[in-house]
């Protein structure tokens, strides 16, 4: 195993920067053009490489990355090699931004650390991501770490029950932390916050890989991690095309027509029609549902929902 617990403040802290730091690093690289992979990096970090697999599959999910074969590199349109300097701070900026939603304390202490790594300069770089602040659970992240790292059985109380479950991923959805983890045969989803008198068991498991794949396909909240995936096929209007190619809606996500309108239609998997619900919301009015008819029904019946409840406070 490769990473201990950690006690004292000091060691702590020196835990936080490394990641952070390796995590600056890579994404600096990336966005300079380079392609990377697991196992070089892992000998230069000296870390495992499954620490590595971790940076890209959930640390740094959220960054338009791809998979080459065994290398890891920036989706065509992101990388900034052949620009100015200054915009080479762009990947730094952004994880600033990320840092500061997260919680004052680790903010405060990944601005010192960004600050060895760029110019700090003005960059007219500004975001708003919006994470609930974690500086209060810090104890139960690094716990429940733990026990993914080294596949150990999670006892804690959930909701007034007593729970034993076997730990996969720490998920961020909608600025929410959750954890996801198999209780019996069932995979759910505890918001980590609620999570009380959390202990690590004497108990170790092996990681079903069939569904850490699945949990990676993971959109929203409303994910459904015991259904079969299924295909949703949705056209989008040709406004936001060029948005979807930049960033897609999902890993799956794929562009399998394009009309003389500039309308295309794509496909992705999804786990369940809430799931689906939640992801196609923020897009009104510019995805419609081609198939499955079920997930097309319950979205025109949201729509017209919305409608209804727009025109029936049209008078105030």
């Amino acid at each position: 195993m490769e990473r201990k617990m950690l006690h004292s403040g000091m060691n702590r802290s020196h835990d936080y920067d490394k990641i952070l730091t390796r995590l600056t690093l890579i994404l600096h690289r990336l966005y300079s053009g380079e392609s990377l992979s697991v196992k070089e990096l892992a000998e230069e970090f000296n870390v495992s490489a499954k620490t590595i697999q971790r940076d890209f599959n959930e640390r740094l999910i959220r960054f338009p990355l791809e998979k080459s074969g065994r290398r890891w590199r920036m989706r065509e349109g992101f990388r900034i090699e052949k620009v100015q300097e200054s915009d080479n701070i762009l990947a730094l900026e952004i994880l600033e931004t990320i840092a500061s939603g997260i919680g004052s304390e680790f903010a405060q202490r990944s601005n010192m650390l960004l600050s060895k790594l760029k110019n700090r300069t003005a960059a007219p770089i500004s975001s708003y991501v919006n994470f609930e602040d974690i500086s209060g659970f810090k104890e139960l992240f690094r716990e429940i770490e733990e026990a993914i790292l080294s596949g150990r059985e999670l006892l804690f109380v959930y909701h007034e029950k007593p729970r034993t479950v076997h730990p996969y991923r720490i998920v961020n959805f909608d600025g929410y932390w959750y954890l996801l983890a198999k209780e019996g045969e069932i995979v759910k989803k505890f918001y980590i916050p609620e999570i009380k008198n959390l202990s690590l068991s004497g108990e170790t498991f092996t990681p079903e890989i069939e569904l850490k794949e699945r949990l990676e396909w993971a959109l929203n909240a409303w994910f459904d991690p015991n259904a079969e995936p299924f295909t949703l096929h949705l056209l989008a209007r040709g406004a936001i095309v060029k948005y979807l190619k930049r960033r897609a809606l999902s890993p799956t996500q794929l562009f399998v027509a394009h009309h003389e309108n500039s309308d295309a239609e794509i496909t992705l998997k999804v786990s369940c029609t809430a799931e689906a619900l939640m992801l196609l919301k923020p897009w009104i009015p510019d995805l419609a549902v081609i198939s499955p008819a079920d997930v097309k029904e319950a979205f025109e019946k949201m729509l017209k929902k919305g409608l209804d409840f727009q025109t029936g406070h049209d008078a105030f």
